[in-house]
């Protein structure tokens, strides 16, 4: 049974502007995604208008889309991965400041988004538990505390990029034709248009959590304490006489 307070509070600030740091690169990625893929796109109408791809402009094109995908996976990766840092020391962060009766611990914070189906809901109950359990003005009412508005359309944006990242992988897989190589450009150029403002929320997201579980600190801080036993000294007649 979880205690009054479980573990020791750490603080999530570090974490959290690594993550920001690295969500700031995805953001910036995404543009020049969405500015690559716009490019395909001006060749393969051309191309489709005229029924003639030339061959130069095919190739940097798809060279160009294909470097700035590359990047984009690659910091995807490393916010994946610093975002799951992050969680689990948020995770514990908020069983150190004294919420009792939270559904998810640190482990299950972090592994429902590895299961198949159950990630389409059950991270954002997570998120939405810490949210409410870091809230400093809801103590032991904190499953009573609101849940930011931002954190729906952060998860919204979530499960919209998923969805568009698989067709569009789908998509680029099966194109033979310049129709269908067309559509799949298309394809991409959705991704880096979700992938970008989920960037933003991520980022405004963690940040506000930062936020709770320091201001719910300072709010603990005395209760957290444990002052230490007095020790008898010889030097200390007060203690002497007790």
């Amino acid at each position: 049974m979880q205690t009054r307070f479980e573990g020791e509070y750490l603080s999530p600030t570090g974490r959290t502007l690594a993550l920001i740091a690295v969500l700031a690169a995805f953001v910036v990625l995404a543009e020049v995604s969405i500015w690559a893929t716009f490019t395909e796109l001006t060749v393969w109408e051309e191309a489709l208008a005229s029924n003639v791809l030339v061959a130069h402009e095919g190739s940097a094109s798809a060279y160009r889309i294909a470097l700035a995908d590359g990047f984009l996976l690659f910091f995807f990766s490393a916010s994946a991965l610093l975002f799951v840092r992050w969680l689990s020391r948020t995770a514990r962060n908020a069983r150190a400041l004294g919420a009792i009766g939270m559904r998810f611990g640190p482990r299950a914070a972090v592994g429902w988004w590895f299961v198949p189906v159950f990630h389409l809901w059950k991270p954002l109950q997570v998120l939405r538990e810490l949210f409410q359990a870091s809230n400093p003005k809801y103590m032991d009412n904190w499953k009573q505390a609101p849940v930011p508005r931002l954190l729906s359309l952060w998860w919204a944006l979530w499960v919209v990029f998923q969805v568009t990242v698989s067709l569009s992988l789908l998509a680029d897989l099966w194109a033979t034709t310049p129709d269908q190589h067309y559509m799949a450009a298309w394809g991409s150029a959705f991704v880096g248009v979700f992938a970008a403002p989920l960037g933003v929320a991520a980022a405004i997201g963690s940040w506000r959590l930062r936020t709770l579980q320091r201001a719910r600190a300072r709010c603990t801080a005395p209760m957290r304490v444990r002052q230490p036993w007095p020790t008898r000294s010889s030097g200390d007649p007060a203690l002497l006489k007790g």
